[in-house]
């Protein structure tokens, strides 16, 4: 099957949104028609100018004690300042970000800082250059990944509520208002309470959570939630919230569901910080691009509503590690990682990946790093659509790895995945069910060119381990699978303990299903040789 016919398969899933939530995200609005790309250009445009405000970018190290007599002459000029060991670009450039204009811009340059940069509301971060060019703007953080205060710190940004103080005491709490509402229904935009808020404020714009909770262990695994999207309040009347988005399930709490400890809920930010004295936050309407980083990651965390991150390349621990991305855009992006590729967990939904591509790299000496998944999918995300993405593994990695998993719904991967590493590990578990047994993985489309290392099994589908209504079911594969050389090598489609799988098409190169335990193969699943 060619690739022609492969994107046809692909567009007949879920490119376009399984779960009727409409066509892919577009850029914020403006971003593409108003990118300064050099300062004199940003000034006019009411930007702020990272050299303005004191950032040097040559690329050398210029603590703020080469500078400032004491941490309090520092911070007369520059109020973020934390330490006088902090770089003058970092807090040149968080000065700029905090000065409350509408862009941040960087000149070509290399940009040392050893605090991740905040990314606030509503602002637009960009490098020197053009969309599609090579970045000549670049940041580097060469803080060591030792602890995880420093894993925060370490970043190229900070995006939403990663945040140093709770990294250091090494726990977080969350302040919600946690309210009960009225059963809902796939596709309402409104929700009605069935109690008072109380304390809570609730206003027009705030970033809510609609949940449904499962106990906190279910078979020993730890399920904290079992339905759950992010959403934005767009109006308000009495005890009726209307939101952006519809709500994807149907979710009516009864006696009679095991799987349903309390729900409906509508979650609020109470007013209580998060993270130990940090005001909890979602970002909104941010662009970052035009950037080389060099960093523990990319990262945003609790996480960011119509975001556009463009044009970067990265070496980093982590490529992409995004929590709650919604109705956000990721594309032109390349680079080394070493943990993770690509991390999207937390409810994410109604965004797109795309043209992707990294390299796994040796783990530093000395990082507490863990090797994992090169793209990672999981946590009630939906509705991702994942496009022109490349991994590469190489033979020099020994740790165990997937270049794949997906463990959640509504999602669609058109990736090439090239697995050379000796780690005893299947290259892909298209779905491994860990987010809930009322939400299993159903509706998932992959469009994967898989090369491996000869005799190595490169697929699984992994249904929930005990008899339970969880078992995914709606996947739909097209694999092009091969060795290195090009030919084929072992089997690619593998299912194991999974129930009442449904596998609507499995095509590539001499393509054999395997069912363990062995036997004949479970009910509802299908597989064509081809």
């Amino acid at each position: 099957m060619g690739p022609v016919d492969r994107r046809s398969v692909l567009a007949a899933g879920l490119a376009v949104g399984a779960l009727g939530l409409g066509a892919l995200p577009a850029a914020p609005r403006g971003a593409a028609t108003d990118s300064p790309a050099t300062a004199a250009a940003a000034r006019v445009a009411g930007w702020t100018v990272v050299t303005d405000h004191g950032a040097v970018g040559d690329g050398a190290s210029r603590p703020l004690s080469t500078r400032f007599a004491t941490l309090d002459d520092a911070r007369r000029v520059y109020p973020g300042a934390v330490d006088l060991a902090d770089e003058l670009d970092g807090v040149a450039i968080q000065a700029a970000a905090d000065a409350g204009r509408a862009g941040v811009f960087y000149p070509a340059g290399t940009y040392r800082h050893s605090r991740a940069i905040v990314v606030h509301s509503g602002q637009r971060h960009l490098g020197a250059g053009s969309n599609g060019g090579v970045p000549t703007t670049a940041l580097v953080n060469p803080r060591p990944r030792g602890t995880n205060l420093d894993w925060a710190l370490a970043h190229s940004f900070r995006i939403g509520d990663i945040h140093p103080v709770a990294m250091e005491a090494d726990r977080a709490g969350v302040g919600w208002a946690v309210r009960t509402l009225a059963p809902i229904t796939a596709g309402s935009r409104t929700v009605r309470l069935t109690e008072p808020l109380g304390d809570a404020v609730l206003r027009v714009g705030d970033i809510v959570n609609v949940r449904c909770d499962n106990p906190p262990f279910v078979d020993g695994e730890g399920l904290t939630y079992d339905a759950e999207q992010w959403n934005r309040v767009v109006g308000l009347s009495g005890s009726t919230v209307t939101l952006e988005l519809p709500v994807p399930w149907t979710i009516v709490a009864t006696s009679s569901d095991p799987t349903v400890l309390a729900g409906p809920r509508l979650c609020v930010n109470a007013g209580a910080d998060y993270f130990l004295g940090i005001p909890w936050e979602i970002v909104q309407d941010v662009e970052v691009g035009r950037f080389a980083l060099v960093s523990a990651g990319f990262s945003a965390r609790n996480g960011v509503w119509r975001g556009w991150f463009h044009d970067l390349r990265l070496d980093c621990e982590n490529m992409l590690g995004i929590n709650a991305l919604v109705l956000s855009t990721v594309e032109r992006v390349s680079g080394t990682w070493r943990s993770r590729m690509i991390e999207l967990k937390h409810a994410g939904h109604s965004s797109t990946l795309r043209a992707i591509s990294g390299t796994q790299a040796p783990m530093p000496a000395g990082s507490v790093g863990i090797p994992s998944t090169a793209i990672d999918i999981g946590e009630q995300c939906y509705d991702m659509t994942l496009t022109d993405i490349t991994v590469t593994i190489p033979a020099t990695d020994t740790v165990q790895r997937r270049a794949l998993e997906v463990g959640c719904s509504g999602i669609s991967v058109q990736a090439s995945l090239t697995h050379l590493g000796t780690g005893e590990q299947m290259s892909v578990w298209a779905v491994k069910d860990s987010n809930g047994p009322a939400r299993p993985p159903t509706d998932v489309s992959l469009d994967l060119v898989v090369r491996t290392r000869g005799g190595y099994p490169r697929y699984g589908v992994v249904g929930y381990p005990v008899d339970r209504t969880s078992d995914p079911e709606g996947v739909t594969l097209t694999l092009d699978q091969r060795a290195v050389s090009g030919s084929p090598a072992a089997s690619s489609f593998w299912v194991a303990t999974a129930r009442d799988v449904r596998v609507t098409a499995v095509a590539g190169d001499q393509t054999v299903a395997v069912w363990s335990p062995p036997g004949a193969a479970p009910t509802g699943c299908v597989s064509r040789r081809v």
